[in-house]
């Protein structure tokens, strides 16, 4: 009697228990996909947004114009720099000129430095792959249009800058050196002759030679000088000369 209502209790309690189990696997599952729901639907990061900016402002400092276009949205319809049939083919190019309002900035204002980049870039795609001048497409575009000041800031200052910092150091290790060896401080150095001399020396020296590669070109540079008189001496190897038969 005793086990019969044991075996009861165990079923009743067994049957109670089951639904329990039933809903905690319900509740997991939606617990689960809730979480997928809400992994979906979470908010891009500043980088997957393209920062804190918008616009072609979002592709970076310095970016290129491929990286501009995919951050406004234009890589598809965007044709830049591409030779098609013969023919230099750019959107911002319309009858052999640059379309300068394309290259304005959000201030309405031409973004010089654009056109800079343009016009290089063009140039070198047509150096490396060379197309035939015709009249039906002719290039009426000049570089004497972008204004002086452009230019200057783009090339000329960053240059200037660069070279005066060099020389203020070259300038100040030289002096220290000759301030060790002969005991002549800065202000006697430049009062004196040699002094004088040294300092147009090193200024010239480093105006000449910016940067390591200028030595390869002043190689080239005698090298070709000198290469039309070797080439003239490589044809008398072994032939009598006339002076030298004169001579004899």
């Amino acid at each position: 009697m005793q086990s019969a209502l044991l075996n009861r209790s165990c079923g009743a309690a067994f049957k109670a228990t089951r639904p329990n189990a039933c809903s905690r696997s319900v509740v997991v599952v939606r617990a689960t996909a809730e979480a997928v729901v809400e992994k979906k639907e979470r908010r891009l990061s500043p980088l997957e947004r393209g920062g804190t900016l918008s616009g072609d402002q979002a592709a970076g400092k310095d970016a290129g114009e491929k990286a501009r276009a995919m951050a406004t949205g234009t890589t598809g319809a965007a044709t830049l720099l591409q030779i098609v049939d013969g023919r230099f083919v750019d959107d911002r190019w319309i009858g052999g000129r640059w379309d300068l309002n394309q290259f304005k900035d959000s201030k309405g204002e031409v973004d010089w430095d654009k056109v800079i980049d343009a016009e290089v870039a063009r140039r070198k795609l047509l150096e490396e792959s060379p197309i035939p001048s015709i009249n039906e497409d002719p290039v009426n575009f000049d570089t004497s249009e972008i204004p002086w000041w452009a230019w200057v800031r783009r090339f000329h200052l960053p240059e200037a800058e660069k070279l005066n910092g060099r020389a203020a150091m070259m300038g100040y290790v030289l002096a220290l050196f000759v301030d060790s060896l002969t005991g002549a401080g800065l202000l006697e150095q430049q009062e004196s002759f040699l002094g004088k001399v040294a300092l147009h020396i090193c200024v010239f020296a480093i105006l000449l030679v910016r940067t390591s590669s200028d030595l390869d070109k002043y190689k080239g540079l005698i090298d070709e000088a000198t290469f039309y008189d070797k080439q003239w001496n490589a044809t008398w190897d072994g032939v009598k000369r006339p002076s030298e038969a004169e001579s004899q």
